[in-house]
C-alpha cells in the first residue's frame, strides 16, 4: 500500500504535512503510514481515501485489472489499441517494432513533424522508448497487426506479442522475474496468479496440452524450450534497459534505482542538441558507471513501470523538499 499511497498523495499535489493535518494526525505518524513502518488504522484509511477523492481498495494497491482494448473506442484512446509502428534506422542496427494505442500513435505522429532530436512512444508491452529521430531512415505505422510489417517482408524477432498496459501488472512481472516473495505479498494473491498464467505455463499445464492434443508430445521440450525464451524476454522488458547504438551494437542493462534511471533519460523529451554530449547512468550501486553518447544513439528502450516509479519519486521531493 506505501507505494500506492505515496501515489495519490503526489497526484493530488499534498505534501505529507498537509495530507497528515487533512486526517488529523502528526506528519511524522503519517510518514511511518507510507514507510510501512507502521498499520493505517481503518477509520484513517477511509479519512485518507475521501481526501485523495479515491477508494479504500484503491490505496490498498486493489483494483479492477486495466486491459487493452481492441478497435473499441469507448476504453479510450490509451488504451485503446492501434496496431504497430516499425521503426528502421540508418545505421547498421536492426529495426524496432512496436505494438501501441490509438493515443500512442496520434502523439508520435505528430511529434515527428516538430524537428525534436528525439521523440517518445510508449508501447503495450512496459517499454517507454526514447527514439532518435535523426537515426530513423523510414518509419510505417501499421492500424492493424499482420506478419509482415515495412519494406523487409519478414517478421521482425525482437517483437513481443504481449499486450498488457496495467503497470500494476509489471510491477509483478518484475517481483516474479527477481523471485521477490516479499514484494508479491504486496499484492492480491489473485493479481499474482492472473499475471503469471498470463506470462507462463506450468509443467501441469504442458502435461494437460499433450494429453489433449493441442501440443505434439514428440514437440513438447521444444515447446517448453521456446516458451522458456519467451518468459525471459517478458522478465527483461520489466527489468532492464535496452539500447541501440547506430553502429548495430545493443546493450541490456539491469535496471536498479528508479529515479536515477527517471533523471537520466527523461531530459531526451526536451534534448535540443546543446549540453552534455553523454547520459550519465550509474549502476549497481557505486561498482559501474556507464557513459552513453547521444550522438550515436538509436534509441533506448526503458520499463515504462520504472520510469512511472521514477517520476513519483522525483516528484514527491519536489512537492515534499522543494528541490
Amino acid at each position: 500500500m506505501a507505494l500506492k499511497l505515496k501515489q495519490f498523495r503526489i497526484k493530488a499535489g499534498m505534501t505529507q504535512a498537509k495530507l497528515a493535518k487533512a486526517v488529523g494526525v502528526s506528519q511524522p505518524n503519517y510518514q511511518r503510514w507510507e514507510a510501512r513502518v507502521a498499520p493505517v488504522p481503518e477509520d484513517k484509511l477511509i479519512k485518507l481515501a475521501q481526501v485523495l477523492q479515491v477508494s479504500p481498495e484503491a490505496l490498498r494497491g486493489r483494483h479492477p485489472p486495466i486491459n487493452a482494448g481492441f478497435y473499441d473506442e469507448f476504453c479510450g484512446e490509451d488504451l485503446n489499441y492501434y496496431g504497430e509502428v516499425a521503426i528502421h534506422f540508418s545505421g547498421a542496427g536492426e529495426p524496432l517494432l512496436l505494438s501501441i494505442t490509438d493515443g500512442a500513435f496520434s502523439r508520435l505522429h505528430r511529434d515527428l513533424q516538430c524537428s525534436q532530436n528525439f521523440v517518445k512512444v510508449e508501447s503495450l508491452s512496459n517499454q517507454t522508448v526514447f527514439i532518435r529521430t535523426d537515426k530513423i531512415a523510414d518509419l510505417y505505422f501499421s492500424s492493424e497487426a499482420y506478419d509482415n510489417y515495412g519494406p523487409e517482408n519478414h517478421n521482425y524477432d525482437d517483437h513481443i506479442l504481449l499486450q498488457m498496459p496495467d503497470t500494476r501488472d509489471w510491477e509483478i512481472v518484475e517481483a516474479l522475474c527477481h523471485g521477490d516473495e516479499c514484494a508479491l505479498d504486496d499484492y492480491a494473491s489473485d493479481d499474482v496468479r492472473r499475471v503469471s498464467d498470463a506470462i507462463m505455463i506450468t509443467d501441469e499445464q504442458y502435461k494437460k496440452l499433450a494429453v489433449g492434443g493441442v501440443i505434439d508430445p514428440e514437440k513438447l521440450a521444444a515447446e517448453q524450450r521456446k516458451n522458456e525464451k519467451e518468459i525471459l524476454r517478458i522478465f527483461d522488458l520489466a527489468s532492464k534497459i535496452k539500447y541501440q547504438l547506430s553502429n548495430g551494437q545493443q546493450r541490456d542493462i539491469s535496471a536498479s534505482g528508479a529515479e536515477v534511471i527517471y533523471e537520466a533519460f527523461s531530459r531526451l523529451e526536451e534534448f535540443d542538441g546543446e549540453g552534455e554530449d553523454f547520459i550519465i547512468l550509474p549502476i549497481e550501486g557505486a561498482h559501474r558507471t556507464i557513459f552513453i553518447n547521444i550522438a550515436v544513439l538509436d534509441y533506448v528502450a526503458l520499463p515504462t513501470h520504472i520510469m512511472g516509479q521514477g517520476r513519483l519519486e522525483r516528484e514527491g521531493k519536489v512537492l515534499d523538499e522543494g528541490i
